[in-house]
């Protein structure tokens, strides 16, 4: 949001702080001068590409000692965000693919923490506050072992 003046040149303050002051903010709070410097002048001038500023927006959101930050396009991420947290990617790009131990572990602790809910909602439940959900988890625990693939992993639920 750039502030201006009656010559149309925008003013040296954003938000009521001056531009100094909302990058030694950005500082602060541990975003590198240089990439808090082209911020505030993206913010207040404006001026550029769809790369740059997504670029500028990885530098600024993204921890300085991260590693391997990079930008994808929207195809190349799966569309099931279930096992997100145990996407892999090789070092020199390509496909992301779906660590299948980290899956598992994933698949078991969603169907624990659903039993868990599911027997807490009912303990409030007039109707069926005595009937928890009975989920032998070393059956599951067996099932979710001897998955091949994310696809027959996803099947192995409870009926609850």
């Amino acid at each position: 949001m750039a502030i201006f003046t009656n010559g149309g040149a925008p003013k040296d303050y954003f938000l009521g702080m001056t531009r100094d002051g909302q990058i030694a903010s950005f500082v602060n709070r541990g975003i590198r001068e240089d990439v808090a410097f082209k911020w505030m002048n993206a913010l207040l001038m404006g001026g550029l590409t769809d790369a740059e500023a997504y670029e500028l927006i990885r530098d600024k959101d993204t921890a300085l000692d991260w590693t391997g930050k990079e930008l994808w396009d929207r195809d190349e991420v799966p569309a099931d965000r279930w096992y997100r947290d145990a996407w892999s990617r090789s070092h020199n790009g390509g496909p992301i693919n779906i660590n299948l131990s980290r899956a598992k572990s994933i698949q078991f602790r969603e169907i624990k923490n659903a039993v868990d809910s599911e027997n807490k909602r009912r303990q409030s439940d007039l109707e069926l506050f005595d009937i928890p959900v009975a989920c032998d988890l070393a059956f599951f625990r067996e099932r979710i072992r001897k998955a091949d693939d994310e696809i027959e992993l996803r099947h192995i639920w409870p009926v609850m």
